[in-house]
């Protein structure tokens, strides 16, 4: 006789850290999210956030805003109103829509990773949750996430100079010269792309090669739109020139066009030739040598110079303003040589400029 035996055997229920989630109410329901993290820096100053930990969502740090950005030394102003969020950080202006990933950015409209939230936490308040990366790229704000830890800083946009002097004198009083460098598009805003690389990165790069040796240079007091992966508006580029009266502004930029454009060429605005001209300088004076400077650089064709009257960094500025628009990264050939020779540009622009003054009699 064969004797059939039956086991009825019950899987154990998945351990689940409570300690990690956040648990939140969300459009009425109780939702339980990984990721907690109690803690975030905000311009290296360690900010608690216990009561509302952040938590992740879509693969994205969710974090509160009223202790992150209103209340830390960021002071982002915020407003509530129903389900609408609107968020500002200098100029840059965004509105967000509770339980909605689009997000208008000074009148534009993009997408983010993960919605922004108006959640209820386990203390009994409702606030607003956001997607911290996307958030911080389009306010121009730097996000970093290393190690598990958070790291939060506001845009370098008007206080990194390459001057060591914290005098409140003005440079001409101190006999320097004043220059705005800008590293065309960031965070946000990638710039164009080609050939496996991105018009921001290689702006920055050209940028920092030049802040190297302009940091040794006392002759000068140099202000950079950003220094890192973040994105300051256009008003933002041409009000930090403006409000620190600056002698010159350069912007860098990369072209973009088909396969086979290729060349370098420098923009300047004739309309504004004459009523930004400042101590002997002017805006073509400024673009034509640095076009020719330029031009020795990369090796590439002369496109000459180029009037623009629709740029706004060109419209806005009060000086002696000029784009570089070194190359075509749409041209594999022009895309590798300046991703690989940024620096060299970089150094070599800060000689163009001094070569420039030097001309004019100005050092």
């Amino acid at each position: 006789m064969v004797i059939i035996m039956c086991f009825s055997l019950t899987a154990p229920a998945a351990q689940v850290d409570a300690s990690s989630r956040v648990t939140v109410v969300y459009k009425g329901k109780t939702k339980s999210f990984g990721g907690k993290k109690t803690y975030a820096y905000v311009n290296n100053s360690k900010i608690k956030v216990a009561k509302q930990p952040i938590f992740l969502k879509n693969g994205c740090y969710m974090g509160p805003v009223n202790k992150l950005f209103k209340k830390s030394s960021l002071k982002v102003t915020v407003k509530s109103s129903g389900n609408t969020l609107t968020m500002q950080y200098r100029s840059n202006v965004i509105v967000l829509k509770n339980g909605s990933r689009n997000v208008t950015v000074n009148g534009e409209k993009s997408r983010m990773s993960a919605p922004a939230m108006q959640v209820t936490y386990p203390s009994g308040k409702t606030k607003w949750a956001v997607p911290l990366k996307s958030v911080c790229s389009r306010l121009g704000i730097t996000y970093k996430l290393k190690n598990g830890v958070i790291k939060m800083k506001g845009a370098v946009n008007s206080a990194t100079t390459s001057s060591s002097s914290s005098s409140s004198n003005s440079s001409a009083e101190n006999g320097q010269i004043t220059l705005v460098l800008d590293a065309g598009h960031g965070g946000m805003d990638s710039g164009a792309t080609g050939n496996g690389y991105r018009e921001k990165t290689m702006t920055l790069s050209i940028l920092l090669g030049a802040k190297r040796m302009f940091d040794n240079d006392s002759r000068f007091k140099v202000y950079y739109t950003r220094t890192s992966d973040t994105y300051p508006s256009l008003t933002d580029r041409s009000n930090l020139a403006n409000n620190y009266d600056a002698d010159l502004f350069v912007s860098i930029h990369i072209n973009s066009a088909s396969a086979s454009a290729h060349g370098t060429e420098t923009l300047y605005n004739s309309s504004r030739n004459t009523v930004t001209a400042k101590n002997g300088l002017t805006s073509r004076e400024l673009a034509t040598y640095i076009q020719k400077s330029v031009v020795s650089t990369t090796g590439f064709t002369n496109r000459g110079l180029k009037n623009r009257t629709d740029l706004s960094v060109l419209n806005r500025t009060k000086m002696p303003a000029c784009l570089i628009e070194y190359g075509f990264i749409s041209n594999s050939t022009e895309a590798r040589q300046m991703n690989a020779n940024a620096t060299r540009y970089g150094q070599e622009l800060y000689q163009a400029i001094v070569g420039y003054l030097q001309s004019e009699g100005k050092l």
